[in-house]
């Protein structure tokens, strides 16, 4: 009978079986990014929450005011809809009462408009909607953005607490899935897995 003897290890065959871990994570970490952008981007959930939040794109490409215009287009069909009773404006003061006016317009009361000063950047934003939220009692959120940022920004009102319901514009600038968009949105995805999420806690429990 052949006894079965162990194999030994060089370093040789261990750097070789290291290399090619490292090369199959890095194509597969952008595959997997590509898949959920597409993946959510599709994803129009009406279900009834209890607020509409509207992202602010502060740091899109071309005209953030047309991007957000598209935004507060969509919020309030979801409003009118009956989705959500509020519309929540997020992103720089200074775009809030452009923001208020526009919703106005778009057949939104004024008591169902709220302004939060957040910055520009998703995590930010989303950590002060979900710290409101948290005081208010709430849990669920209709989220408002771009197709292609919609990934991201789902992965961090989830981790935040936030039960989100998203619903990306459809319409307008900054709906089309570009590969220029995409791509942008695919490193931006890896780096929230990556390092982003490590930093954040949960708000709403």
């Amino acid at each position: 009978m052949i006894s079965t003897l162990a194999v030994p290890r060089t370093a040789r065959g261990v750097g070789t079986a290291a290399v090619t871990l490292v090369v199959a994570l890095a194509l597969l970490l952008p595959i997997g990014a590509v898949l959920q952008i597409v993946a959510v981007a599709q994803v129009d959930d009406r279900t009834r929450t209890q607020a509409i939040v509207v992202l602010d794109p502060g740091h899109v490409w071309g005209d953030p005011a047309a991007v957000l215009q598209a935004r507060l287009g969509h919020a309030a069909d979801l409003y009118r809809e009956g989705v959500a009773p509020v519309v929540v404006i997020t992103g720089r003061e200074r775009s809030a009462a452009d923001a208020r006016a526009e919703l106005l317009a778009q057949g939104v009361p004024a008591g169902d408009i709220v302004a939060f000063a957040t910055g520009s950047d998703t995590v930010g934003s989303l950590t002060v909607v979900a710290g409101v939220m948290r005081d208010l009692g709430w849990s669920a959120a209709t989220v408002v953005t771009d197709p292609a940022h919609a990934a991201r920004a789902q992965a961090t009102a989830s981790l935040l607490g936030i039960d989100a319901h998203m619903s990306p514009t459809t319409e307008g600038p900054g709906t089309a899935l570009t590969s220029e968009y995409v791509g942008r949105e695919t490193l931006a995805v890896m780096r929230f897995h990556l390092v982003t999420r490590w930093s954040l806690s949960q708000v709403i429990d």
